[in-house]
């Protein structure tokens, strides 16, 4: 690194020594590239250049063939290739899985095999102290089935193989890293597809904390959890991320949150009390049309060598700024020389630098965040994003309009008389007898619930309940009178309270219970059944 480069880091570590003692160390950056591999000289060179870049770690890929429970087709390359990669100063870090998927789907892998034959690599190797076990099993091109029958499966039959490797590692050396799952960003959720018929990240989670759950395991599955978050168009910026359920590297509040809704309350722990996230791949790939050494043609669309270079620096500085990131591996350092491949890298493929690999040292260098956040990220307890709910009164009917940002059920009742929150929640149940009326929300889109009007005293409930978690279900209640009877307008006139939605509450426990928003209703009651912080009441203008 050279006597500016030593400065800088200097500097940052006087600068941040006040927030880094609240928070877990800084992001190991490093690069997920087999190159050196299968290099004449085991990687030597290769090694010393990502070294030399200021790359702290390098992920190296060793597949378990089901068909061959025992063997190990690489030995000859990793003796070579570990000890060269560790000359040079690197961890090394073993991304392991069962490869091919098909083998999966036959039932030629077994959970017990895998983890002996990760015991006995991590016998051969004691040098590498990290191991991800599994890869983008969320996607069908490393796991079959995706679904059975509809229903969810890649993520109940991938578990014991995540169990089976944790326990085998555990057994050799507990103080081994075990990084879980390598999390594709990006999956269709349709099981009856024509094509690439996956899982998103959220939903995998869901499942795989479900089955977790279910099979009443006593141990952790992972210390930490691989995530890939690759754009989803090497054309879109850092802070251009996804739609829920999939994610990209602007979310990761998003897979916090789905870590949390599958593990909370269990022996494996989330990023609240020690799990934390290993972004072992992640590239931005770039046109190559100019240069030669490449063959063959660009089959995605690609960026250019200078939106890399700020893409790359942003997400090296953002990344020290979230404590919960453990690491980031770019995807890869040198690029593939056929086009069909990746050309991604922080060097070409004749071993010429690219703006990014200046931009990735210059960010490294400087490892400052005076922005870091000593408390970290903390869970949403009631809905992700949920909308103030819309009220319209027709002749016959009372019309409600439901939104959020995650998939929801929705159930909305008049109730007869002025319920309590824990009574309307009981009569919220599907053998309510109260007039009711459900539906779904799909994320980021809004829903319709109609209810006949009834004359009377009565209760308008309204409960909402996230498909990834039914614990952070939001029930939302309004004590009305005969003002049902009434025209809307009418009911305004007379002053109506309303309550702006803001962020839930961070810590609250049970179900969230709130005044219900915005309704157009009179006699609103008492209001001592506000629960929740972040709810302000306001009166209507």
């Amino acid at each position: 690194m050279g006597s500016r480069g030593v400065a800088r880091v200097v500097t940052a570590v006087v600068v941040c020594a006040f927030v880094w003692a609240a928070n877990a160390s800084g992001a190991e950056i490093g690069a997920n590239d087999d190159t050196g591999k299968f290099a004449p000289d085991a990687g030597a060179s290769f090694y010393r250049e990502m070294a030399a870049a200021g790359l702290r770690e390098a992920v190296v890929t060793v597949r378990w063939q089901p068909h061959d429970p025992v063997g190990l087709s690489d030995r000859a390359l990793l003796d070579l290739t570990v000890a060269a990669a560790r000359s040079a100063g690197l961890a090394v870090v073993f991304a392991t899985y069962p490869y091919p998927p098909r083998e999966v789907a036959d039932g030629l892998a077994r959970p017990e095999a895998f983890g002996a034959w990760l015991a006995e690599l991590a016998l051969q190797y004691p040098d590498v102290r990290e191991f991800v076990v599994g890869n983008e099993p969320n996607q069908p091109a490393f796991w079959r089935p995706q679904f059975s029958g509809g229903a969810q499966a890649s993520a109940a039959s991938f578990g014991p193989f995540l169990a089976a490797g944790y326990d085998a590692l555990k057994a050799v050396d507990p103080t081994l890293t075990v990084v879980g799952v390598g999390l594709s960003p990006r999956g269709n959720d349709r099981p009856f597809a024509r094509s690439n018929v996956s899982t998103s990240p959220v939903r995998f989670l869901a499942a795989l904390g479900a089955w977790y759950r279910e099979s009443g395991r006593t141990r952790p599955l992972m210390d930490g959890l691989s995530f890939h978050p690759y754009p989803n168009r090497a054309t879109d910026p850092l802070d251009r991320g996804y739609a829920w359920p999939n994610a990209g590297f602007v979310n990761l509040d998003r897979v916090k949150q789905a870590i949390w809704d599958a593990f909370d309350g269990t022996p494996q722990p989330t990023t609240l009390d020690g799990l934390r996230l290993y972004l072992d791949e992640v590239g931005w790939q770039v046109d190559t049309s100019s240069r030669d050494g490449y063959a063959g043609e660009e089959n995605v669309p690609v960026t250019d060598e200078e939106t890399q270079s700020v893409v790359y620096g942003a997400l090296v500085r953002a990344a020290e700024c979230d404590p919960d990131v453990a690491a980031v591996n770019l995807f890869g350092f040198r690029d593939d020389a056929l086009r069909t491949g990746f050309q991604s890298g922080l060097v070409r493929v004749d071993g010429t630098p690219r703006p990014s690999l200046a931009a990735v040292q210059d960010a490294i260098a400087q490892r400052a965040c005076p922005a870091r956040n000593a408390t970290g990220w903390q869970p949403m307890r009631a809905v992700v994003g949920g909308g103030i709910p819309s009220v319209r009164l027709g002749r016959h009917s009372v019309v409600i309009g439901v939104s959020a940002a995650e998939s929801v059920s929705a159930r909305a009742c008049l109730l007869r008389g002025v319920h309590t929150h824990s009574s309307a929640r009981r009569a919220l149940t599907p053998v309510g007898t109260a007039v009711c009326a459900s539906g779904r929300v799909d994320a980021n889109r809004s829903a319709i619930l109609r209810l006949a009007r009834v004359p009377g005293r009565q209760t308008l409930a309204l409960r909402v309940s996230p498909d990834a978690n039914p614990g952070r279900a939001t029930t939302l209640i309004r004590v009305v009178s005969g003002c049902l009877r009434e025209l809307p307008l009418r009911c305004l006139s007379r002053g109506v309270t309303a309550v702006r939605l803001r962020e839930p509450p961070l810590r609250t426990s049970g179900t969230v219970s709130v005044w219900s928003p915005l309704l157009p209703l009179c006699a609103l009651g008492s209001q001592r059944g506000v629960q929740a912080r972040g709810f302000r009441p306001r009166s209507r203008p």
